[in-house]
């Protein structure tokens, strides 16, 4: 397999690494994936094929190969990591590929939605520090034309040039933001999926939060989008960003519960929800008889949970101005439409935020 085109290397083929794979299938771009978990490479050709179904594509099963070894991953001219949102886990992937690859020129780019870019690089070498921003993609890939690419404290201009280049390359839609914790999409989505739980926690029904939330025009609610990024994953984000914004950040106690339980979305068929389909975003979730919230029954009207729901998100995106992660509110606007769903008729988070408040 020696021929087999250099392109670009996937490190961690969990769901989200499968879909991350099957947008460069989809736009032509070989990729080799790698993972510690034998279990996890035997399956991800079929839940690639599966998620290049769902977008009516065939699979090309000579544009994919499996390996287990991180040297054969340093010959790629792009790495894309994907693995678990732990700072300690990431790092030490990192010291692994750098032992097994110590010539490699690669470009290291992460998929982390939350941990500060320059923190991750801290323990890289100084060439690799050069080389490696992050590349992050939003749930379900195939619908989110956004990616957000962030460059760390030493990335070199021309790693984030090449990251746009690659961005294209796989139909997607770059920007460019300030590194810190949670970056961009994830400052303003966090406090739409507070104000669910808070909602939750008030006695509102799940099905009625999710159905104001998609009757505004949202394209998923919010307790959908949480299990299909994984219920773990968000709770891990949400440590990073309470640990960065303790005065506005909340872990729900429900969120942490059904972590413990190992409920933890589409990926194990129940979260807040049930789920027959392991595939990312591969029908809807249906409620579950099973799932008991303690509540304490207020009473809110549909505007109120819009409020409630989005406001917040215009609140963090226009301190996300002002902290310099980016420097024109339209960004924000771009972010929410195109990665987060937001509708695109409402002009986007922060139109909608000053129209409302107007």
């Amino acid at each position: 397999m020696n021929d087999f085109p250099p392109s670009v290397s996937i490190l961690g083929v969990g769901l989200m690494g499968t879909a991350i794979a099957a947008a460069h299938l989809g736009a032509g771009v070989p990729a080799l994936l790698y993972d510690s978990r034998p279990e996890s490479l035997e399956k991800a050709p079929d839940r690639i094929a599966a998620e290049l179904a769902l977008q009516e594509r065939p699979f090309d099963a000579g544009l994919v190969r499996r390996t287990d070894d991180l040297a054969e991953v340093g010959r790629s001219p792009i790495i894309i990591e994907t693995i678990t949102e732990k700072l300690k886990a990431k790092r030490k992937l990192y010291e692994k590929l750098r032992a097994a690859a110590p010539d490699a020129t690669s470009l290291l780019f992460s998929n982390t939605s939350t941990i500060s870019i320059s923190s991750l690089a801290e323990e890289l070498s100084d060439s690799w520090k050069r080389r490696f921003c992050g590349f992050h993609f939003f749930h379900p890939v195939r619908d989110r034309s956004l990616l957000e690419i962030i460059s760390g404290a030493e990335t070199d201009p021309a790693t984030v040039e090449a990251a746009k280049q690659h961005a294209v390359r796989i139909a997607k839609r770059p920007i460019v933001v300030k590194d810190g914790p949670g970056f961009l999409v994830n400052r303003i989505l966090n406090p739409y999926l507070n104000g669910a739980l808070g909602l939750l926690a008030d006695g509102v029904e799940l099905s009625r939060i999710e159905r104001v939330a998609t009757d505004f025009g949202m394209k998923m609610g919010p307790f959908r989008i949480m299990d299909e990024i994984g219920l773990d994953v968000v709770m891990h984000a949400g440590w990073v960003l309470y640990k960065a914004f303790p005065d506005r950040v909340h872990n729900a106690p429900l969120l942490l519960k059904l972590v413990e339980l190992g409920r933890l979305g589409r990926k194990t068929g129940r979260g807040f929800m049930l789920y027959p389909s392991a595939t990312s975003w591969d029908g809807d979730g249906v409620p579950d008889p099973e799932l008991v919230v303690d509540t304490v029954h207020k009473k809110y009207s549909d505007d109120e949970i819009v409020r409630r729901l989005f406001l917040g998100m215009y609140d963090e995106a226009l301190r996300c101005v002002a902290d310099g992660i980016i420097t024109n509110p339209a960004d924000a606007d771009l972010a929410s439409v195109h990665a987060l769903g937001f509708p695109e008729s409402r002009g986007g988070v922060v139109q909608w935020g000053r129209a409302v408040l107007r």
